[in-house]
């Protein structure tokens, strides 16, 4: 009698193990969220290279919207994306302020660099300081072209013309407005042998490409940094608020932090994004 006892005790714990692991290797249910995000996030491929171990951790895939900052805010503010990341500071703190958005978190960071021709012919990598190179470029004659988007890289510009007491809009047959996103405006820079402003990362993920290389790449002033933000629900559209809060949390996870610093490394000997601010 106490044998079999034991023996349904023991296949009772093997059933229950059984069941248990079962359960484990059960697939995440799918769902998908619309991520309106800053191009530079996309086109340096960092989304592509996450998107497979976000899926398998939470079931979900993302529907990228790829847009400047500004317009990508635009595009969650009207309702049309359940999260946003974007790298305008400024803009993102209005966003939440005006009820469009919550949860603003800045969670890593890379940085701005001037790139321009291999023979630097404005003579910028010897400037002083950012603000100088800026000057230097139309200051001789050199084209300097601008996303002209109201991106986060179109923002971070402007301040810097700022900084440089310089108004580009004066000098129109050197400063190219291109309207177009980070990767379209370095293909034109490279085409036209002229300067522009980019984040290293996208840079970095093009620069076979590219007939440029970094001249100007020291300075606080070229810190840039990344938030992700959930979109607050709006009457009439659908917005995946449990979803969108899910992402965000596998983002600031350990998970995502240990992948994202890994991202770039083997190819570049530098990871193109840095958790953290």
């Amino acid at each position: 009698m106490k044998m079999k006892t034991g023996l349904l005790a023991i296949t009772f714990i093997f059933v229950f193990i059984a069941a248990t692991i079962a359960g484990c290797d059960k697939p995440k249910e799918a769902r998908s969220i619309t991520l309106s995000t800053t191009t530079s996030v996309n086109d340096s491929g960092l989304l592509d290279y996450l998107a497979p171990y976000l899926r398998e951790d939470t079931g979900i895939t993302l529907d990228i919207l790829a847009q400047g900052s500004g317009q990508a805010l635009a595009t969650a503010a009207a309702g049309d994306a359940d999260a946003v990341i974007a790298h305008s500071p400024a803009a993102e703190k209005e966003f939440v302020e005006n009820g469009s958005g919550s949860d603003r978190t800045e969670f890593m960071h890379n940085f701005f660099v001037i790139v321009g021709p291999l023979s630097d012919p404005a003579g910028i990598k010897t400037a002083s300081d950012v603000a100088s190179a800026m000057k230097m470029i139309l200051g001789t004659g050199n084209k300097f072209l601008s996303r002209g988007d109201e991106s986060g890289t179109h923002t971070k510009e402007k301040s810097l013309w700022k900084l440089a007491d310089t108004d580009p809009a004066a000098d129109r047959d050197n400063y190219v407005e291109v309207g177009k996103g980070m990767g379209d405006t370095l293909v034109m820079t490279s085409e036209m042998q002229g300067y522009t402003l980019t984040d290293l990362s996208t840079f970095l993920s093009m620069k076979d490409k590219l007939d440029l290389e970094v001249v100007v790449n020291q300075g606080s002033e070229l810190k840039n940094v990344y938030s992700i933000i959930l979109v607050t629900e709006k009457e009439g559209k659908n917005i995946k608020t449990k979803d969108a809060k899910d992402f965000m949390d596998w983002l600031l996870s350990s998970r995502a932090s240990e992948l994202i610093a890994k991202y770039g490394v083997e190819k570049y000997g530098e990871p193109l994004f840095f958790m953290g601010t």
